[in-house]
């Protein structure tokens, strides 16, 4: 029996390290969320940087490049990061761009995945503010991100998201407070755990606003062209009625 459990725990130990390149995968160095926001148009890009430790991984990830892998699931076993960020049901998967490769001017070289891809606008909430500015907002909660169980976003050490708008506007509602920030971006590292809110304000110019009230104008002006037509017609076969009587 003694004879039996120490071949069943040498067995064990072989298995184990024959499974240990597997086991141990890839190493996770950096991941960058972007969102660039626009009332029309939502923009992800996602880019996963991962360390190549030995030559198994290394091969492995120059047989990908040299086949051309074009799907999530044909890069996600080099990270767990590699995925959709956004609820399913809002990307617009025909959308995707997958741009892979290793990044030599690091001294590790790190294998690097850029994950682009389109999401519905109705991630931001509209709400009009005045004739001229209207505020969108983005739902945090559509983000698939790691959560505490009060729903509070999780940012591990390497990660980073940015929120990108587009020129001209300005943040309204930023918080938590942000780690970096440009013209028309904020980004946020952590480690860090908040809750997430994020606003700007789209103003239209004074010029703007005026061509807009034009337009309206002539446009409900033209609207109105058959109303007139038929009054006139109207009009036109009482008078003849009356003159005749």
């Amino acid at each position: 029996m003694a004879k039996q459990n120490f071949l069943a725990l040498i067995f064990s130990i072989c298995l184990l390290f024959s499974l240990f390149p597997l086991v141990s995968g890839y190493t996770d160095t950096s991941f960058v969320l972007t969102l660039r926001l626009s009332p029309d148009k939502v923009t992800v890009v996602e880019k996963t940087m991962f360390s190549l430790d030995s030559n198994e991984e290394r091969a492995a990830f120059s047989s990908s490049l040299r086949l051309g892998r074009s799907t999530i699931s044909d890069w996600s076993k080099y990270s767990k990061n590699i995925h959709y960020h956004v609820t399913g049901s809002l990307v617009y998967v025909n959308s995707t761009r997958i741009v892979a490769k290793r990044d030599f001017s690091l001294a590790y070289s790190p294998g690097v995945v850029v994950v682009e891809y389109e999401v519905s606008p109705t991630i931001l909430t509209k709400t009009v503010k005045s004739s001229r500015a209207t505020e969108y907002s983005i739902n945090t909660s559509l983000l698939d991100l790691d959560r505490l169980q009060s729903k509070e976003i999780v940012l591990g050490n390497i990660d980073e998201i940015v929120f990108e708008m587009p020129e001209g506007d300005s943040f309204s509602v930023v918080e938590p407070e942000t780690s970096e920030e440009g013209h028309n971006w904020i980004s946020f590292k952590g480690p860090l755990t908040s809750k997430f809110y994020v606003s700007f304000i789209q103003e239209k110019t004074l010029s703007e606003e005026v061509n807009l009230f034009f337009v309206e104008t002539y446009s409900n002006a033209a609207n109105l062209v058959p109303l007139f037509l038929i009054l006139a017609l109207v009009l036109f076969v009482w008078f003849k009625l009356v003159s005749k009587s």
